[in-house]
C-alpha cells in the first residue's frame, strides 16, 4: 500500500486547511484550502468529498501524529503524559478549531441520522483506542486491574474538552487529580 509522499498533494492540502485554522478561519472552504495549497477544488472533493471530511481528516491525522498515546510501560505516568498534550493542543486556535471539527463530526443531525463524516470520526476513535489498549493490556498482563479506554475517556479526555469548550479553567487544571480518579475508579 503506497503512502503519503512528503509535500505530496495530501500533505499540502492538510497543511493548508491547518495554516487557515491558525489564521482564525472558523470552517475553511474548499475554494480556499485550493488556493492555499495549490490543489484544484476537483481533487479536494475527489479525495474528502465535503470540507468536513477533509478537516475532519487534518485533526485526526495531527491528533495522531501530535499527540499519540506514550507506553512507556508506567500507565499513570503515560496518561498524564497523554492528558497534558491533548489539554495543550486544545488551549491552541488550531488545536480546539480541529477539535471542534471532530465533535461536530461526530454529531447527530437531526432526525437521529448519523453525520455524513461519523464513520471516520469512528474510526479515529478506534484508532486513538487502539493505541490506549496497548499500554492497559500491558497493565491486566503484569496482574493489575486497568481501567477501560471508555473510562479513561469519560474520566480524563471529556473534562479537558469541556473545559476548552467552555472556558471555566484551563483544560491543564487537575490533570494529576483526573487521572488518578480514572486509575483508583478501576
Amino acid at each position: 500500500m503506497a503512502g503519503t509522499r512528503p509535500g505530496g498533494r495530501t500533505a499540502r492540502t492538510r497543511t493548508a486547511v491547518r495554516e487557515l485554522f491558525a489564521e482564525g478561519h472558523d470552517q475553511p472552504s474548499v475554494r480556499e484550502v485550493s488556493e492555499r495549497s495549490g490543489v484544484h477544488e476537483v481533487t479536494i472533493y475527489r479525495r474528502w468529498g465535503r470540507i468536513e471530511s477533509l478537516v475532519l481528516d487534518v485533526a485526526v491525522t495531527q491528533l495522531n501524529d501530535e499527540s499519540p498515546f506514550p507506553d512507556s510501560g508506567d500507565l499513570r505516568r503515560d496518561l498524564l503524559d497523554w492528558a497534558h498534550s491533548v489539554a495543550g493542543q486544545v488551549k491552541t486556535r488550531e488545536g480546539f478549531a480541529l477539535f471542534h471539527a471532530l465533535a461536530a463530526a461526530t454529531s447527530p443531525l437531526a432526525g437521529g441520522k448519523p453525520a455524513p463524516t461519523g464513520a471516520d470520526a469512528a474510526r479515529y476513535l478506534r484508532q486513538r483506542t487502539t493505541q490506549m489498549q496497548r499500554a492497559l493490556d500491558r497493565v491486566e498482563a503484569a496482574g493489575g486491574k486497568p481501567p477501560t479506554a471508555a473510562h479513561i475517556f469519560d474520566v480524563v479526555l471529556a473534562p479537558i474538552y469541556l473545559r476548552a469548550v467552555f472556558g471555566y479553567e484551563s483544560p491543564d487544571q487537575d490533570l494529576d487529580a483526573l487521572v488518578d480518579q480514572a486509575l483508583r475508579t478501576t
